[in-house]
């Protein structure tokens, strides 16, 4: 009896641990599914806050293949660009069906649509991206050349950074003309303005991009209100992508950083100053603190003037601006190491 008792009570305890050991194995699959999940989501989020430019605006048919981009622009370690790349491809493959999702035969140096594995369009277009980006970075041209670089090819940027360095429709016209009569294309006919790729490209991509955190709700409510900051993002992010123009001031010259908030602001009946530091002189200031969207953000000393301030941008809330820099018109982060370093402000205008 006490023998029978005895094992009894070893399979008690057995049995419990065992009851402990499953619990323990459940509440550690528990863990790692809320884990999970809390990644997931910050995953998702990361996709809108480490965009530089915005978020894809694109169908249905493009979203689709936003996982396999994210994965590749990860994989050569541009994850900050799968949002681009979306765009890039709607410009690239429209409504078409082809499977060469990213166009990437002719950077392969294969006949158009060779390609008809989508894994391996992203892949190599992903590669091919990065190693223009790198490129054009390197020879410190803007962002714009290097957009328009996936058009042409680095040729492309090879010739901006002997003419100055900045994108513009007419540099891109002349290169596009130049390598079509050194290739002996026929560019007599009405199609001599695209006869060697488009000279539009990088209007035509970046349109496809939606600025970020422009939301006028909650704690972020601008000053201004809500009708009038939405009527200047509505302007603004007409001309995502445009290149910087020094003296710049309207659509048809293009636009230099205080031109472009003299015109966006103008259109919401707000009238400006021309310049950043009149801009500024005109600007109640305030804390950073204090800062929300369509506030003035102003900088100094970013290019050699004898005015104070040199740089002016729209903050739109969660540490980005609306802008007109070198890179280009668009969404750019206030907490870069450059930006930080020649910050001198924030501003507020009325209404």
């Amino acid at each position: 009896m006490a023998a029978t008792a005895a094992v009894k009570g070893s399979l008690f305890v057995i049995r419990n641990w065992r009851e402990i050991t499953i619990g323990l194995v459940f509440a550690l699959i528990l863990m790692v599914g809320l884990l999970m999940g809390v990644n997931s989501t910050q995953q998702e989020n990361k996709k809108t806050i480490d965009s530089p430019f915005g978020v894809a605006s694109v169908p249905s048919n493009i979203e689709q293949w936003r996982g396999l981009i994210s994965e590749y622009t990860t994989k050569y370690g541009i994850p900050e660009y799968t949002d681009f790349l979306l765009a890039l491809m709607y410009q690239e493959l429209g409504s078409s069906n082809s499977m060469d999702i990213l166009q990437s035969s002719e950077s392969a140096g294969l006949p158009p649509n060779s390609i008809q594995d989508p894994v391996m369009s992203v892949n190599l277009g992903v590669r091919h991206f990065k190693s223009v980006l790198h490129q054009g970075q390197k020879a410190d041209v803007d962002f714009a050349t290097i957009v328009q670089s996936y058009n042409f090819g680095s040729g492309y940027i090879k010739f901006i950074a002997t003419h100055g360095g900045k994108h513009s429709i007419e540099l891109a016209q002349q290169f596009s003309l130049s390598q079509a009569t050194r290739q002996e294309y026929n560019c007599s006919d009405w199609r001599a303005p695209y006869c060697y790729g488009d000279y539009t490209y990088v209007q035509k991509v970046m349109k496809n991009l939606t600025p970020l955190n422009v939301s006028v709700g909650g704690e972020n409510v601008s000053p201004l209100g809500e009708h009038i900051f939405k009527e200047i993002m509505e302007e603004a992010q007409k001309y995502i992508g445009w290149p910087y123009i020094w003296g710049g001031a309207s659509p048809t010259t293009g636009f230099d950083c205080s031109g472009f908030t003299q015109w966006t602001f103008a259109k919401a009946g707000i009238r400006l100053p021309r310049t950043a530091q009149e801009q500024y002189d005109v600007s109640s200031k305030i804390p950073p603190a204090e800062a929300r969207p369509g506030d003035f953000i102003f900088f100094t000393a970013t290019y050699q003037s004898n005015e104070y301030i040199t740089h002016v941008g729209v903050y739109i809330g969660n540490g980005k601006m609306f802008d007109s820099n070198g890179s280009g018109i668009g969404v750019h982060d206030i907490n870069s190491v450059y930006w930080k370093a020649h910050l001198a402000g924030f501003g507020r205008v009325a209404d």
